[in-house]
């Protein structure tokens, strides 16, 4: 069991941020949720731009967003991603953070709001993209694919071999997470967007659905790109 110290300011806050989530709840948009597997702790199905809205309200504090964090609550946690101060920011807390993934939704906005923000966002994707747990995993190419215009050659040469280990997947979300990888890769230049095209072409006459995907997503957006 996780203790926290008494902080009157805090659970001041956090009184406050709980009753603005509920007068913005959302019931249908949280059944529909449900109705499509994605299942939380609890819900209230608060828009995006409103739970920005809330955070904005606040002064960036890693107490309050570990608080926001541990209650597991779709929209406290989506609000500690916004709230957790970047500069700095532990390494250690996003190794406990990502372990409790069990949402998409919840990956892809720490990816976004946070993860890709801080000083070792480079050093979590490269060694989460190697990561046995596959929300891990997941997580580490969605953080590489926000930040490939920070990353070296060397960098992108290594996350690409990775992300070509783990085409071979049925996991939907994994093979999603690859393919917006690579395809982001792509942007970074035209050597590293042929490099990628190159190193795909073994996957592209594949039956694995995965593969397929990553396939398709990968030359989709080369042809974006050169029709720019």
């Amino acid at each position: 069991m996780k203790y926290t110290l008494a902080n009157p300011t805090l659970d001041t806050q956090i009184v406050e941020i709980k009753r603005k989530i509920r007068l913005s709840m959302n019931g249908i948009v949280s059944g529909q949720m449900v109705q499509n597997g994605i299942i939380y702790k609890k819900n209230f199905g608060v828009s995006i731009p409103r739970i920005k809205e809330i955070a904005s309200l606040y002064t960036p504090n890693h107490d309050l967003a570990q608080r926001l964090w541990d209650l597991q609550i779709r929209e406290t946690m989506i609000l500690a991603t916004l709230l957790e101060p970047k500069a700095s920011f532990d390494i250690r807390v996003a190794s406990e953070m990502v372990g409790s993934f069990q949402q998409l939704e919840i990956a892809e906005q720490a990816s976004m709001n946070l993860f890709s923000k801080v000083n070792e966002s480079v050093v979590i994707s490269k060694e989460w993209v190697q990561s046995k747990e596959e929300w891990i995993q997941i997580t580490g190419f969605m953080v590489a694919a926000r930040i490939y215009d920070l990353l070296t050659k060397a960098d992108i040469e290594f996350i690409i071999q990775e992300a070509l280990k783990a085409t071979d997947t049925d996991n939907f979300h994994l093979y999603k997470a690859v393919g917006l990888c690579l395809s982001r890769f792509c942007r970074k230049d035209t050597e590293t967007s042929a490099y990628i095209l190159k190193e795909i072409e073994a996957i592209s006459q594949t039956t694995s659905k995965g593969q397929s995907y990553i396939s398709n997503e990968v030359k989709q957006e080369i042809l974006f790109l050169n029709n720019l």
